[in-house]
């Protein structure tokens, strides 16, 4: 296993580069795999989900090759998806599961799905796609009964009426991903809509490939799929990844005599993580935001309030910020990060408080109560096999006395495979090691 070894820093200066969106790597896959015709994605994110998921989209009968370094071209299937001979496997991501849930439910034959142990054993949130799913009359089975994979799926929506839960949005991905190709009209009714903000990423994909629906009143508790023809072929290049930002600049926010900058994020992009900069900048930070940079400033941060929802997957990162904040802060709302690849809301009290954080765990998120008593020392912490975690902790120990060792190093491949390099060269003490 590989360990990430972290000592406090004394400056953090430079330009951090930015991974290509994992999130719009996928939804750009798996859209052109259905396409009708061939299309080209250029700088993907290129990690052990993507290959995955391309084994997977294969399987189904898409035609992907990768034409030139980092750039893929992809012959979809038209619609008429072939079924897999073997069962498909998504290892650890859980996005990559409920996608290809949708995929298998828009397949006449039979798929049996299943990932690694975390999703066989932990992510109990995708256990909301399988009523809609029986409503709509596909045969969708947990094989232990206990709502998680392995799964098998059997039949094609093709029409009807669906109700579910939305407290996640990765089952709403799944059954809007199945309906949109429904030949004819499916109509979704969803209570307790939540995460909207990935729920318009989605949306947004869904306008680029030329697949109608409407999100009555936008509210995303209503939406009617008239029946379409398959996705429109395209050409497209990826756009950085919002989820990482947070990591670079919070090292320099909370790390004396620093200055970083990332350049090149889209601002118009509907990815709910860029939140992230909004919420730090209410804490304090320091951050000069223009059309092509965000720099970030050694700052004094303070605790607040916040609601989660639409960025789940910051919460590690805003709860190590909430660590060096003057006076309290509440992360809320935030309880399907419980469900991520692991309950990143207990894994994040225990893990901080070993580092000597004063916090309360909640339902759905965290107090952190830094009454300027205490400060965070460095020890060694459970990774969680959770690249998140692990880069969150990094952070923190760049900012903390003593030495911070984290389990699962090798993990932050999954989505900023180039975090070490690029924070070492900007200045941060991060050194890999072998136990």
């Amino acid at each position: 296993m590989k360990y990430l070894k972290v000592q406090k820093s004394d400056s953090i200066r430079g330009e951090v580069s930015m991974p290509p969106s994992k999130t719009h790597s996928f939804r750009a896959l798996i859209l052109a795999s259905l396409a009708d015709g061939t299309s080209i994605i250029r700088n993907p994110k290129i990690s052990s989900d993507w290959n995955e998921a391309v084994k997977a989209m294969r399987m189904y009968g898409a035609e992907i090759a990768e034409i030139e370094p980092n750039v893929f071209q992809v012959k979809g299937v038209a619609g008429k998806l072939k079924t897999p001979t073997d069962i498909v496997n998504v290892n650890n991501s859980g996005t990559m599961l409920v996608f290809i849930a949708g995929v298998a439910a828009s397949c006449e034959g039979e798929t049996t799905l299943t990932g690694d142990e975390s999703l066989c054993t932990l992510r109990k949130i995708t256990k909301h796609f399988l009523p809609p799913f029986e409503e709509l009359g596909i045969k969708a089975i947990s094989t232990k009964n206990d709502g998680m994979a392995p799964f098998i799926f059997k039949g094609k929506v093709n029409g009807g009426v669906a109700h579910m839960d939305g407290i996640s949005c990765q089952p709403v991905f799944s059954v809007l991903l199945a309906s949109i190709l429904s030949e004819k009209p499916v109509e979704l009714f969803v209570k307790n809509p939540g995460e909207t903000a990935y729920i318009d990423l989605l949306l947004y994909w869904f306008d680029k490939v030329g697949l109608k629906y409407e999100n009555v009143d936008n509210k995303y508790e209503h939406y009617k799929l008239p029946g379409n023809k398959p996705p429109q072929p395209f050409d497209t290049t990826i756009s950085y990844e919002w989820s990482a930002v947070g990591y670079p600049l919070l090292s320099a926010i909370i790390t004396p005599n620093s200055e970083v900058k990332v350049r090149g994020m889209d601002l118009t992009d509907p990815y709910g993580d860029k939140e992230v900069i909004n919420i730090l900048k209410k804490m304090g930070a320091d951050l000069e935001i223009t059309e092509d940079s965000i720099t970030a400033r050694s700052s004094q941060l303070r605790g607040i309030e916040v609601d989660m929802n639409k960025l789940p997957d910051q919460l590690p990162t805003i709860a190590v910020a909430a660590c060096f904040a003057q006076g309290e802060t509440v992360i809320k709302n935030t309880q399907t990060a419980r469900w991520k690849e692991c309950d990143r809301i207990a894994a994040v009290c225990k893990e901080l408080k070993k580092m000597g954080a004063k916090l309360t765990e909640k339902e759905d998120g965290l107090v952190i109560h830094q009454d300027g008593s205490w400060k965070l020392q460095g020890v060694e912490v459970d990774g969680y096999y959770d690249h998140r975690m692990v880069m969150a902790f990094s952070v923190a120990g760049l900012a903390t006395e003593g030495e911070t060792v984290i389990s699962d190093a090798q993990m932050v491949e999954k989505s900023f495979g180039s975090y070490i390099p690029e924070m070492t060269k900007a200045g941060a003490k991060l050194t890999v090691i072998e136990k």
